[in-house]
């Protein structure tokens, strides 16, 4: 007992515990996380698949290099293994044999682990243990500290004449960093003989206030870019970030995106912090500052005007800032907070108050955007998303009127289609094409309204109205057609209704007030497999909020590297092929792959794939369905030569397929670009949806007695004609020439009209 009770007091003097001994494992401990991540990572990545380098034929199977009759022996785990041999010798180099064993057992083991895995994941490894040994061996050196600043010199000093070198074939960004990069490697060696000349004055010994500083810090990254930056996203437009099919309040996507800044700051970066000596974390709490007011600076001064942003985090509009502006303003904000951080050294104790009220703040406007994105999701109410059941009523014996506006078909490339799918002119039987037409704007919130309404709902009679706000008019013009038909006992159904209550998600229920009148929501609701692409669109949404934070939070030069066209770095994007509108490359030809699915475009198509399980036959009465569409406007890449919708798409042997088809008396066509090739596949789709309907319609007895309306709100500016571009005055005539067809009763053969039309001609018809 006195001995214990020594030890003890010995422990207490010295400040030992007993456990600290466990400390020199926590370093290892650490590790396993990202051991584990890299070995899942590599083992799964399909990006390896068919990728070779050097004498490996495929990096996602096994290396397969020494080749003896018919044995196949794999050289690169063998490599690994000697290497792993040659490093245990030298690490317990003069040690018994018994204190090797252990070593010697570890490699055999992960020389069995690894033996068959795939060669890019045994090539990693590899290197990592290479790397290790090249470490340990260079902390052997008399004076490893001065020789790896002179490599860092030489590595400095190459990589800015690289920058240079390469300048004209990066971007802007890229060469920013390439050369912020080389001149910091250059500035250890320096610093090393300037000190030398100077006095340098022995540091501060670490304090409690640095303690408290580095955690006021992280909370402060935590929170700016965990919940103010998302708070403020979603408080923007409340309703877009509600998926229609899966009602929740969005708040959801804020706290996982806080959750998710937490464990990247305060968890993460809180172990790192504590597992370096005084001097590093003095240095740590001056880069946490750093870090402050870069972030700070960039999303309240430094930030992309004109921003137009998804709800799935894509930019939809964006002004493009010249590269050299990019990288002077991202240069001033460096510098703008090196010198803050400078200036609070004179500060002392009292920066702990000045981030303990920028801390205040930042958490008082994440509170009020989180407060009112809970008012306005519950201002909503259940009676918002109510949406009846899908039904498309035809009648056999009375007269029928279907209004479809398929949003941005296009109308130019229609005599393409047609001439490619020559079946569709059998089913579009009856129906009259109008190619000289016109809408009163390229957007829906601009079209849409005369379609519904008519000319009382052009732009230029809403603005001859300043009693209602737009939201007001907008509403009235999309009750028109379905309460005049509703009056005189059609039975009505309205599916879709455009931007209603302007609201991404239409707000059906300002039809509620007419009890004879079905209002439904489709799009979502007519998908197989929605939970599927509901839980896929909620994690990339989630995951992309953090790093759509932490770009609103980088110098302008760094965030494209961020954005990555949308995809924010996301290796593989199983729900979607591409992003709208930037993610594609901008010429497909050969690259006409793609691997996925398009959550909007699957929503979007299957109403039109579906139309006949929601057609309701009635033997007597009228009926009127208007229904709104996006499957043009679904970007989208389908499977040649049939236009099939698969997961693997792989065009590359029909680069010419499209750019061969000429038609008599039509434009020529242009299909270089990804977007015109896209907007063509969807176009296909929908007008072959349509087809299969039609004929549906033929075969239950309602074909002849229904009158059937076409039409879009817009066109598409994809530069499909060059007649129709007019640069010099900035007009793309695409953009407002929207496609119009209509199938009167009982009428026969497909036939084209000159006659001069505009997509407010639709009630009239």
């Amino acid at each position: 007992d006195e001995k214990v009770m020594m030890l003890q007091t010995y422990y207490d003097q010295k400040n030992y515990h007993p456990l600290s001994s466990m400390k020199s494992i926590i370093s290892l401990l650490l590790q396993i996380p990202f051991f584990i991540a890299a070995y899942q990572f590599l083992s799964h990545l399909t990006l390896l698949s068919g990728q070779s380098m050097g004498p490996i034929k495929d990096l996602s199977q096994p290396d397969g290099l020494i080749v003896i009759g018919s044995l196949t022996i794999n050289l690169l785990p063998i490599l690994m293994t000697v290497i792993n041999i040659v490093s245990s010798e030298i690490y317990t180099k003069g040690q018994p044999f018994k204190d090797k064993i252990v070593l010697y057992l570890s490699a055999a083991i992960f020389l069995v682990l690894l033996y068959d895995s795939p060669s890019g994941l045994v090539f990693y490894w590899t290197f990592n243990n290479v790397f290790s040994l090249v470490k340990n061996l260079f902390y052997k050196l008399k004076d490893p500290g001065f020789v790896f600043k002179v490599v860092c010199l030489i590595s400095g000093v190459a990589g800015a004449i690289f920058s240079i070198i390469k300048k004209d074939s990066v971007t802007a960004g890229q060469f920013a960093f390439l050369l912020i990069m080389s001149v910091a490697l250059m500035i250890p060696l320096i610093w090393h003989f300037i000190s030398g000349k100077l006095k340098v004055k022995e540091g501060k010994p670490l304090t409690k206030w640095d303690n408290a500083a580095m955690v006021l810090e992280l909370l402060y990254l935590s929170i700016h870019i965990g919940l103010l930056t998302p708070s403020a996203t979603v408080s923007s437009s409340v309703e877009e970030f509600i998926l229609s099919t899966q009602i929740q309040d969005p708040v959801h996507y804020v706290i996982l995106t806080f959750a998710t800044a937490i464990g990247m700051f305060i968890i993460w970066g809180g172990i790192y912090y504590y597992l370096l000596d005084a001097k590093m974390k003095k240095i740590a709490s001056k880069i946490g500052l750093f870090l402050i007011v870069v972030v700070t600076s960039n999303y309240f001064i430094f930030n992309d005007p004109e921003e137009i942003l998804s709800s799935e985090l894509t930019l939809i509009a964006r002004q493009s800032v010249p590269s050299d502006v990019a990288l002077l303003v991202s240069l001033s904000t460096l510098l703008l907070a090196a010198g803050i951080v400078y200036i609070c050294k004179y500060l002392g104790n009292k920066i702990v108050y000045v981030v303990t009220t920028l801390l205040l703040v930042v958490t008082a406007m994440s509170v009020v955007n989180v407060v009112s994105i809970e008012r306005d999701y519950k201002a909503y109410g259940d009676e918002f998303w109510a949406t009846d059941p899908v039904s498309v009523p035809l009648s056999r014996s009375g007269k029928n009127v279907i209004v479809i506006m398929a949003d941005m078909a296009t109308s130019g490339i229609v005599p393409y289609i047609f001439a490619e799918n020559e079946s569709l002119v059998e089913q579009f039987d009856g129906f009259t094409y109008y190619p000289n037409t016109v809408s009163f704007g390229s957007h829906t919130f601009i079209g849409a309204p005369a379609i519904y309404g008519g000319y009382e709902y052009t732009p230029e009679k809403f603005n001859e109205r300043s009693d209602m706000l737009l939201v007001e008019k907008h509403n009235e013009a999309l009750q028109v057609l379905p309460v005049l038909f509703s009056n005189n006992n059609f039975k009505t159904s309205v599916i879709d209704p455009p931007l209603a209550n302007y609201s991404s998600i239409p707000n059906v229920s300002i039809f509620r007030k007419y009890s004879n009148i079905r209002s439904s929501i489709a799009e979502g609701y007519m998908t197989d497999g929605i939970s599927s692409i509901n839980n896929r669109i909620e994690y990339n949404t989630v995951r992309n909020f953090f790093f759509y934070s932490l770009m609103k939070s980088l110098p302008m030069v760094m965030r494209d590297g961020i954005y990555d066209g949308g995809k924010y770095n996301a290796l593989e994007r199983n729900d979607e092929q591409f992003d709208y509108p930037y993610s594609f490359p901008q010429k497909l030809g050969a690259k006409g792959k793609s691997t996925g699915v398009s959550a909007y475009f699957i929503n979007t198509f299957s109403v039109l794939d579906k139309l006949s399980t929601v057609t309701d036959i009635v033997d007597e009465g009228s009926c009127f369905t208007i229904l709104a569409n996006q499957t043009p406007h679904a970007q989208f890449l389908l499977q040649l030569p049939d236009y099939t919708v698969q997961e693997n798409v792989d065009n590359s042997g029909y680069e010419e397929y499209i750019v061969n088809h000429t038609v008599e008396g039509a434009l020529k066509v242009n299909t270089e670009t990804a977007s015109q090739i896209l907007y063509y596949h969807t176009s296909m789709a929908a007008y072959s949806a349509l087809g299969r309907w039609f004929d549906y319609l033929r075969s239950c007895g309602v074909w002849d007695n229904t009158r059937i309306i076409i039409v879009a709100d817009h066109g598409n500016d994809s530069g499909y004609f060059d007649e129709l571009n007019y640069d010099e005055i900035g007009a793309n005539v695409e953009a407002v020439n929207p496609v119009l067809m209509v199938k009167d009763f009982n009428s026969h053969g497909f036939k084209t009209s000159d006659e001069f039309m505009t997509d407010a001609d639709v009630p009239t018809i």
